[in-house]
Parts: C-alpha cells; sequence; structure tokens
C-alpha cells in the first residue's frame, strides 16, 4: 500500500532542496516525470505509464489499479486530463530521459527523507 500524500511531501521536499522545483525547475518535464514514475516503480511496483504531452512524452504510475501521477500539476490541464492514453512504457524507456548517477542520488534521497517522514 502506497501512502501518496507521505510520498508527495517527500518528492516536493527534494524536489525543493535540489532547486528543482516544478515551475522553475530546470529539467524538463519528460526527465522529472520519468525520474519519479521509475522511483516509484522501483519503490513500490505497480507499472510504468506514459501519455503524449505538448513536450513529449509524460511518465506516470498505477498500482494495484489507480493511475498515480506524482508529477501530475505539470500536465494538469482539463484537454489534456480528456484524453488518458495509459500506454505501457517500461523502466528502460525512463532511462533515456535522465542520468544514471542523478537517479541514484534522487533514490537514496528519497528512501532516507521517506523513512524519516514514516517515522514522524
Amino acid at each position: 500500500m502506497i501512502d501518496k500524500m507521505i510520498v508527495q511531501k517527500t518528492l516536493n521536499a527534494i524536489w525543493i532542496d535540489k532547486n528543482m522545483v516544478r515551475e522553475y525547475g530546470d529539467l524538463p518535464l519528460n526527465d522529472l516525470s520519468s525520474l519519479t514514475s521509475n522511483l516509484v516503480y522501483n519503490i513500490f511496483g505497480g507499472e510504468i505509464l506514459k501519455k503524449h504531452h505538448k513536450n513529449g512524452w509524460h511518465f506516470y504510475n498505477r498500482i494495484d489499479g489507480e493511475r498515480i501521477d506524482f508529477t501530475e500539476p505539470e500536465t494538469n490541464n482539463a484537454f489534456e486530463n480528456l484524453y488518458i492514453e495509459d500506454l505501457p512504457s517500461s523502466s528502460e524507456e525512463t532511462y533515456e530521459y535522465f542520468e544514471q548517477e542523478d537517479y541514484s542520488t534522487f533514490y537514496m534521497e528519497f528512501i532516507q527523507a521517506f523513512e524519516e517522514r514514516c517515522r514522524i
């Protein structure tokens, strides 16, 4: 079971700390969504899905039949939400959008921050 609120707060804290705030982020949207969807997949399981976005692919997850998108506010507009594609993707495909070293750092920071939040 995934506690979406704790995961979102943990991700937000890391993004802010790394100066990756979504409105002003230095990573293109598909880089952040691919990084995040891969992290969620590797920790919580489920599937990685994708949909077309004006700037390329947008990646997100489905866990226990529920669509989960922690970078959704960046793509949250009425037109795009009417057309959800749920195209299958994979961890391997998301690797095209970020460096492995960046992912490893992000993964370790997430685990540490998530464990701290779960203790509170």
